[in-house]
């Protein structure tokens, strides 16, 4: 089963966990491409992932407070973003950090209504930053 996880993220250029897990830890600003809903499409994400995990469905899961790229959802202004959501990693078609100034990846420091003690859209977190 190792195996073909190891070969599927590397054919259908999926997220890896590392690189997640990476990400969450040092605080970098990623970008993604991400296979949503039909009605959204694929789109390029910017986001600030902070949780890694298992859905309630046990799909791999990243939470992520997403500053731009296509959303359907909406705040109570009809604004769709910047807001959090949660992205399966098997929908990513790729996940990289954005470097910025000096070639050193952009990094961000605590996004809003960040809730440090857990999900309630996961049922095991593996990672969650630490601020």
């Amino acid at each position: 089963m190792k195996l073909y996880n190891v070969i599927s993220t590397l054919i259908f250029e999926q997220a890896s966990s590392n690189e997640v897990i990476d990400a969450i830890k040092n605080k970098h600003v990623c970008e993604l491409e991400y296979q949503d809903d039909a009605s959204i499409g694929p789109g390029r994400r910017v986001i600030y992932p902070v949780a890694f995990g298992e859905s309630l469905r046990n799909n791999k899961v990243v939470r992520a407070y997403q500053i731009s790229g296509p959303s359907l959802k909406v705040n109570e202004e009809g604004i769709p973003l910047p807001d959090w959501r949660l992205f399966r990693t098997d929908r990513m078609n790729s996940f990289k950090p954005i470097k910025g100034e000096d070639s050193v990846f952009e990094t961000f420091s605590e996004p809003p209504l960040y809730n440090p003690f857990g999900d309630k859209s996961m049922n095991r977190m593996l990672v969650n930053s630490k601020f």
